[in-house]
């Protein structure tokens, strides 16, 4: 009887503690929710984890725990909680969904989607499953599947303007922008104060081109939130879109003043300098935004681009190469590597990138016209047309690739068909100053005038387009300079050149150091090639100009360092030959002749100069053939016979001499300088009468040269002619005065 009322009271005692632990496992549980509450899930689990010592383990305390877990990043320990819970009670829908999250953190959706589905069956109107279902969906990319959760989501409560905002959404991944905005006027009809919602309408806009209505919502944001960077930089796209560019740059600014670390920002102000070809500025932006993401592709691409098309296609190079070492796969900068290579002149080099490209996406319209283009300049024209006319089947609307095709029959001599491409050209792109100046060119072969002078006036008429709406754009202006200097309108050109330099173009400020150059105003040039030096300090072409320009105001010893710099920056062979000029006048002849055989070139120009550099230093033998390797190249077959001549009558070779002379007048019956010198050969040969005839064409051709008039007086007086000799030193005495201030003697030589 003692025992039985022992265990009696100490079955009483157990049940009194039990309830006692359980009380306080409630309160610790309790206390673990307020944490959670509080969002401090790390004191919340310690909560949860006495409860469960204390003899709580129903489904709930384990679904909290296991919410606790998740929020700290520990989701496969949530999901052993919720396995726990669903032990304990296998329909509770709130666990179901939890572990439904915990895999969908793990980025396990497909099973997230099943315990989503299990949470529904439990509760079909469990608004929260449906929405995270659709998530989960999303990511596996069943986009209409998930489009359907949200449709139910919508049905359930029409007022969710979430439910509206995830259907719009997953709408314009669809491609069902029409759809999208009419779920985005839902959303923010619901809650109109709902920033999201209103971005994303005016997204939904600009992909309809609606740019007006993308900006009002824009503005809605705004109005709700003058700080919302994302909204200041999608109005400001939109604005660029427009063609609206001041206030595109401004609305970056106010996003970039709010979040200086906004890509998207300087990535599209950097674009919108990109398109008004304010090319500096781009640079800076996407120097700027590569600072906050070097792992994006398109903006090393975007950066290379920007120096390409500002001309720097070597400093270019290396920004394409970052954007492959980001992405091997991007088959853009690969081409874009090739391209850079083929404005260099190194198309052989150029073909692989282009192969790369192709090999990555072999429908890659851009690389078969690029390739194309290459094997055109490598005289390769039909494999070139070949490739331009596949590109051309998948994307007839390329204006640059009808003009690569005409570059490529006008290479193979089928002018015609050349001047039908650019016609093509044309017609996508009416103000193609490119293709107009070109159509031009091959009008001229064609024996058409007049026709190839129309088109360089609608290539002019393009640009002053094109300049009404940017009229500081410095690359406009400096193309159009470039086309006056081609057209011989070097007056025009000139101070064209100098509003493109003064508009920040660079190439420009050193297009115009090279025209002061030639046209002998090499002081100017100095001034204008040391601004360019103090841009681009480390620029070989910038320094070749300086060199130049410091060698034609008679320094060569100054220019050969600047020279030997610019030669290790930018091996082109332009800045080796000036290099080679450089020495020959500081009297290092060797060392000039050097210099151009140290090129590997085999280009005529490279044998013309070192003709021209054998002459001036007493070598005339060695220049004379110098002269006869260009010859039998039959590259600038007039100027070789011209310099050959002058070298002949340094030896004294007159008849060989007069020989040569004559073929360089065959050659180009137009040119002045060539009719005097073969009039004054003609004289020291004792010709006067053809000596006469010569000195008669060179002053019909050019009626300022006091020279030709002096040597036609002496040829006059050697005929017996003295009145009309007299006549014609008057002549002289008048273009002297003219151009120097000064007159001759009877010799016609300048009098100081």
């Amino acid at each position: 009887m003692t025992n039985v009322l022992f265990l009696t009271l100490l079955s009483a005692t157990v049940t009194e503690d039990r309830s006692v632990s359980l009380a306080r496992a409630e309160e610790e549980f309790l206390k673990g929710n307020e944490l959670c509450d509080a969002k401090r899930f790390s004191d919340a689990l310690a909560r949860y984890d006495r409860a469960i010592e204390l003899g709580l383990r129903d489904h709930v305390v384990w679904n909290n725990k296991g919410v606790a877990l998740d929020s700290i990043g520990r989701h496969e320990d949530a999901l052993g909680c919720y396995d726990k819970s669903l032990a304990a009670n296998p329909s509770y829908e709130i666990a179901w969904y939890n572990r439904g999250n915990a895999y969908s953190y793990l980025g396990q959706h497909e099973r997230a989607v099943e315990c989503y589905d299990r949470a529904l069956a439990l509760k079909p109107d469990y608004h929260v499953a449906l929405y995270d279902k659709g998530l989960a969906l999303a990511q596996l990319g069943k986009t209409r599947k998930a489009l359907e959760c949200y449709d139910a989501l919508a049905d359930l409560d029409a007022s969710n303007e979430v439910a509206w905002f995830r259907k719009g959404l997953l709408h314009e991944q669809l491609g069902k922008y029409e759809d999208a905005v009419a779920a985005y006027r839902h959303a923010v009809g619901v809650k109109p104060e709902y920033q999201d919602a209103w971005n994303a309408l005016g997204n939904a806009l600009y992909s309809l081109e609606r740019y007006e209505e993308a900006i009002e919502a824009y503005d809605r944001v705004l109005a709700l939130n003058t700080r919302n960077p994302e909204a200041w930089n999608n109005k400001g796209f939109t604005f660029f879109m427009l063609g609206i560019h001041d206030e595109a740059i401004r609305c970056y600014d106010r996003a970039l003043t709010i979040d200086p670390t906004y890509k998207h920002a300087w990535y599209n102000k950097g674009y919108t300098y990109h398109g008004i070809d304010r090319l500096e500025d781009a640079v800076e932006c996407y120097r700027k935004a590569l600072e906050i993401d070097k792992g994006d592709e398109v903006l090393w691409n975007n950066l290379g681009n920007a120096l390409y098309n500002l001309g720097r296609y070597q400093e270019s190079i290396p920004y394409f190469e970052r954007a492959i070492d980001v992405n091997p796969k991007y088959e853009i900068a690969w081409n874009n590597i090739g391209n850079a290579l083929d404005k260099m002149a190194r198309h052989s080099e150029s073909i692989k990138y282009h192969d790369k490209s192709l090999d990555l996406k072999p429908d890659f319209d851009y690389a078969l016209y690029a390739k194309g283009h290459a094997l055109g300049k490598l005289g390769r024209s039909e494999e070139g047309l070949e490739l331009i006319t596949q590109a051309l089947e998948l994307n007839p609307n390329y204006d640059h690739a009808w003009m690569a095709k005409a570059e490529v029959l006008n290479d193979l001599g089928r002018l015609d068909d050349a001047r039908e491409a650019l016609t093509n050209a044309l017609v996508l792109n009416p103000t193609y100053d490119e293709a107009w100046v070109f159509r031009g060119n091959v009008s001229l072969g064609l024996g058409d005038p007049e026709e190839a002078r129309r088109c360089y006036e609608e290539a002019l008429r393009s640009y002053d387009v094109a300049l009404e709406v940017e009229p500081g754009n410095g690359e406009v202006l400096r193309l159009r300079a470039k086309l006056l200097e081609e057209l011989g309108r070097e007056d025009e050109a000139l101070p064209a050149y100098a509003l493109a330099a003064k508009a920040g173009d660079v190439r420009a400020i050193a297009a115009l150091a090279r025209l002061l150059i030639r046209d002998g105003r090499p002081a100017e040039a100095l001034t204008v090639a040391r601004d360019l030096v103090e841009k681009r300090p480390e620029d070989g072409e910038a320094r070749a100009l300086l060199g130049e320009a410091i060698l034609e105001t008679g320094d060569p010893a100054e220019a050969v360092p600047l020279l030997e710099r610019s030669l290790e920056l930018d091996a082109r062979p332009a800045v080796r030959r000036s290099l080679a000029r450089a020495l020959a006048r500081s009297g290092q002849v060797d060392a000039a002749l050097k210099v151009l055989d140290d090129g590997g070139s085999i280009a005529a120009e490279d044998d013309l100069l070192k003709g021209n550099i054998l002459r001036e230093s007493g070598r005339h033998q060695d220049a004379v053939a110098a002269y006869d390797v260009v010859i039998a190249t039959g590259a600038h077959l007039d100027v070789a016979y011209a310099e050959r001549a002058r070298a002949l009558e340094d030896l004294g070779r007159i008849p060989e001499a007069l020989a040569s002379l004559d073929a360089a007048i065959g050659l180009d019956p137009g040119e002045a300088e060539v009719w005097r010198e073969h009039g004054a050969v003609a004289l020291k040969a004792g010709r006067s009468k053809a000596a006469l005839r010569s000195l008669e064409r060179a002053t019909e051709l050019d009626p300022h040269d006091w020279e030709a008039w002096a040597l036609r007086a002496k040829a006059l007086e050697a005929l017996g002619r003295g009145d009309e000799a007299a006549r014609c030193r008057e002549r002289a005495q008048a273009s002297i005065a003219s151009e120097f201030g000064a007159s001759t003697d009877n010799d016609g030589e300048v009098l100081k």
